[in-house]
């Protein structure tokens, strides 16, 4: 293994992940539902908290979304307890903050940006997990996505896209709906994996590993049998989410889980991806999933620089 690599701690009696996602906008409203950790539904429509069934709901106009949004972080750093009230998402206490949402409209494309502005400046990590829109939708859509983007990037730890182009093309014959439902289920892995793989006592040691290869991208791999830590590392990197080249790759987050982790293999698939990838750095880690049965999986987060 490259000496660059670090593996999560999962000492018994470690104090586990205290984490809150935040679903911001309509899109990020519906990606919150099922969510592993506590939800919060943040909109400036009160027809998307009506839906939700987060505990935790925020109305905020859309007036004050983008006068927060011109507030510098340190300002915020000066007057915590005021942005607190402003924002209406409490991080006290927590080690990592998720938010969930789709770009290109207003609330979810603006109120990413705050909220993530929010939690860096009270030292909380901050990962983004954002679906960009189809490239049939407006200009506008587009435009505002692409920018919101590059100042999500400026304030997040980790920033993970997914783009709705290859969904379709991965799901073409499933109603929109129940697509849409799958890409949940996926966009809420990475969040899964990094509670389940780690301990509050990693969020040094995450931020430090991405550094400033904020921008990420998913690859996951599911496989059984004979040869199956090959065939799991080559279905994690033939992602549809990867639209660069792997050779950019300067930061990687490597989960591997089975119904019972085996070292010897997992340190197979670490030796595989430092082939395929090089000397990146990376943080890896296992965990038990007994719904998994006689298959692995590799959970992959490949990030470059913005």
């Amino acid at each position: 293994m490259a000496g660059r690599d670090v593996t999560f701690s999962q000492f018994r009696g470690d104090e586990p992940w205290r984490a809150k996602v935040a679903g911001i906008g309509s899109a990020g409203c519906n990606m919150i539902e099922r969510s592993p950790v506590p939800p919060v539904a943040f909109s400036s429509s009160q027809a998307d908290l009506d839906r939700s069934d987060a505990d935790e709901k925020v109305l905020i106009s859309p007036q004050k979304l983008v006068g927060l949004a011109q507030t510098d972080v340190s300002v915020i750093k000066q007057m915590p307890s005021v942005i607190a009230e402003e924002v209406g998402i409490s991080v006290k206490g927590l080690d990592i903050m998720f938010m969930m949402a789709g770009l290109g409209g207003l609330t979810g494309s603006v109120g990413t940006a705050v909220v993530s502005s929010f939690a860096r400046a009270n030292g909380v990590l901050s990962v983004a997990l954002t679906a960009g829109p189809f490239s049939a939708e407006s200009e506008r859509r587009r435009t505002l996505a692409d920018i919101y983007t590059e100042r999500i990037m400026t304030d997040v730890d980790m920033m993970i896209e997914f783009s709705n182009d290859a969904l379709s093309s991965m799901a073409p014959n499933l109603p929109l709906s129940r697509a849409f439902a799958i890409m949940n289920g996926i966009m809420h892995r990475p969040i899964i994996d990094l509670l389940a793989a780690g301990t509050r006592k990693d969020a040094k040691v995450l931020r430090g590993t991405v550094g400033g290869a904020v921008r990420g991208r998913l690859g996951l791999g599911i496989a059984r049998g004979d040869e199956r830590v090959v065939k799991v590392v080559d279905e994690a990197l033939s992602s549809p989410w990867f639209d660069f080249g792997l050779e950019q790759t300067e930061a990687a987050i490597v989960v591997y889980s089975a119904a019972d982790p085996w070292d010897r293999e997992f340190g197979e698939i670490v030796e595989l991806l430092h082939a395929r990838l090089g000397e990146v750095r990376m943080i890896h880690g296992s965990y038990s999933d007994g719904t998994l049965g006689d298959k692995i999986r590799l959970s992959l987060v490949l990030c470059r620089p913005p």
